[in-house]
């Protein structure tokens, strides 16, 4: 199964949250699942952490090799998708 995590869910499994239910926790972990994360939401946290608005346990530089850790696919963004 192809799994796209958002921003919040993204963000919450690499942090151990408990806002992210034990199923949607498996579900990512699950080797036969392929999970996703837009370039948009890796965007999204620059500019939450520029603006103060967010803080990582990790900085911004770490977060491309915390997501390759975990096998995380990054989805570019391309004008088309806008339509």
């Amino acid at each position: 199964m192809n799994l796209l995590l958002d921003t919040h869910t993204f963000l919450w499994f690499l942090e151990g949250s408990q806002n992210l239910s034990s199923s949607a926790k498996t579900a990512i972990q699950n080797q036969n699942n392929t999970s996703f994360i837009s370039i948009a939401s890796i965007w999204e946290i620059a500019i939450k952490l520029g603006l103060g608005k967010l803080k990582l346990d990790t900085g911004l530089d770490e977060l491309k090799s915390e997501i390759l850790k975990n096998g995380f696919e990054i989805l570019p963004l391309d004008f088309e998708h806008i339509f």
